[in-house]
């Protein structure tokens, strides 16, 4: 910066921070223009946990290399999608503040925002303060301009063993983000991986022993995060389990180090072990693979992992369990695929299982073929119209039921709608598809409904095409087995018609 005049200013232990005098805003860390980055993903991917912890991890290898405080804040601001973040250190009346952003920020603005809020008096009342909207206001409060450019902002202490140093760091955001939860559990993990630093900095001959507390208020942190966090150094022995993986996985960390693998009590499989440990990132570029291990009880969860190796070989895991979240997905497709009330297929996956079939139907392959039969309740109005809907809904129950009981494994039947049903059965000609048809009829006439005390018989009319072509016209197809089935009801019902040609 040319015309500058460097100074050295008050120093902390044995370390001096290089700083330049500004004419209007007091005194300022060196800093470096760092390449903007484009942030219109990253609003989104900060509403989202698995995504916040996928970025937390990229940032965790950067800020456990020796590089400057202003590179670190830089690389923050670009992967988090922020505009202005700052570290302010205060020490015996002495001043120090680290700044990286599109936005300019001196010291004096930062004093002024601690001044505004009180903090500084009130030492022991906060950790962590969020602003939704309009925290610029706060900070630059005489400059419009520059306060219509911050929205979102988080102000987190950083605690020092000395009570001289006190320690603030800010991070602010040009637009408002969708969840202050979660990008304040981030700035909390940051700003113990921050204060790690500047202790360094600060009281460098007392490095081991600051090592030590930072890695108890490490496991503080962990224990207290609701995210999945373990590590293991390159012997294999587990120096970090929090309480989430605690109560979530039913081990301790003292149980898991009492065994000579302790990866075997998740992941049985060797092989599967192997996998997991080919997993281990030693990039920034880090991604979260699902895994399924076991619990103490025996139940398999669903878990999103991702692995880090850090620079000392020992391995940092950060991971979130999704297994309700999986649960709740298995129940939507489930519901998007089967009929409420009967449990087969509902038309629409129905429809899509005899698309498939049709696709891989081929003339030369006999194990291709397969029969198709058309199936529809006989008299289910009446049984409606005399006994109600209820009694009407417990006949297409029992239909099914007497279906599934008698059906090979590999046939496949669903509710078209109302009391009409389709069955796909692979490999099955003719004369197999007449014979299961006669199966079901005379199991139907073994077993009537009961409504109470009154037995009520139950019969069926089917359609019946034989399917050995290449042709995918579904529509044909069906219309072939409805034009069979009508020929069944219109004949005197309970008996199945087959169609007068092949599907070919």
């Amino acid at each position: 910066m040319r015309g500058a005049r460097l100074r050295y200013v008050t120093t902390v232990g044995a370390c001096f921070f290089f700083l330049i005098k500004s004419s209007q805003a007091g005194v300022v860390l060196i800093t470096c223009e760092k390449k903007k980055m484009k942030t219109e993903n990253l609003a989104v991917s900060l509403g989202d946990g698995a995504a916040a912890l996928t970025l937390l991890a990229k940032l965790m290898p950067w800020l456990a290399a020796q590089r400057s405080m202003e590179d670190i804040l830089s690389v923050i601001n670009a992967s988090l999608g922020a505009h202005l973040a700052w570290v302010v250190i205060e020490q015996d009346d002495a001043w120090q503040i680290a700044c990286n952003g599109e936005v300019a920020c001196t010291l004096r603005d930062a004093q002024t925002l601690l001044e505004q809020l009180q903090l500084r008096r009130n030492q022991r009342a906060w950790r962590v303060i969020c602003w939704r909207r309009h925290v610029g206001k706060l900070l630059f409060p005489t400059q419009s301009f520059t306060t219509n450019k911050l929205q979102s902002g988080i102000l987190c202490k950083l605690n020092y063993r000395d009570t001289s140093v006190k320690g603030y760091f800010f991070l602010a955001f040009a637009y408002p983000l969708p969840s202050l939860s979660i990008i304040k559990n981030v700035v909390i993990i940051l700003v113990e991986k921050l204060k790690d630093y500047m202790e360094e900095i600060l009281v460098r001959e007392r490095a081991a022993k600051e090592m030590q507390r930072v890695v108890t208020q490490y496991k503080a942190l962990f224990d207290r995060a609701p995210v999945l966090m373990n590590s293991f150094d390159k012997t294999n022995r587990c120096i970090l389990w929090n309480g989430e993986c605690e109560r979530l996985f039913g081990w301790n960390i003292n149980e898991l180090n009492q065994q000579p693998d302790p990866l075997a009590l998740f992941f049985p499989d060797p092989e599967m072990r192997q996998k997991i440990r080919s997993s281990i990132n030693t990039s920034p570029a880090v991604d979260m693979h699902e895994w399924h291990p076991i619990r103490r009880d025996g139940q398999v969860l669903t878990v999103l992992w991702s692995n880090i190796l850090l620079p000392d070989r020992s391995i940092l895991s950060i991971g979130l369990d999704i297994t309700e979240r999986k649960k709740v997905e298995r129940q939507l497709e489930k519901k998007a695929t089967i009929d409420d009330l009967t449990g087969c297929y509902n038309r629409f996956a129905m429809l899509r299982k005899l698309k498939e079939a049709l696709v891989q139907c081929k003339p030369e392959d006999s194990r291709s073929h397969f029969s198709l039969l058309m199936l529809d309740l006989d008299h289910f109005k009446n049984i409606n119209d005399r006994w109600g809907h209820l009694t009407g809904d417990a006949a297409l129950v029992h239909f099914c039921d007497q279906i599934r009981e008698h059906s090979d494994p590999s046939y496949l039947f669903g509710r078209l709608g109302g009391e009409e049903f389709l069955i796909l059965m692979p490999h099955a000609d003719r004369k197999n598809a007449l014979r299961f048809s006669q199966k079901i009829r005379a199991a139907l006439a073994r077993s009537p409904l009961l409504s109470g005390c009154e037995k009520i018989p139950l019969s069926f009319s089917a359609g019946l095409v034989f399917v050995c072509g290449e042709q995918t016209d579904t529509s044909v197809l069906l219309t072939l087995a409805d034009n069979a089935l009508y020929d069944a009801k219109r004949n005197g019902r309970s008996k199945t018609v087959v169609a007068s040609a092949f599907y070919k």
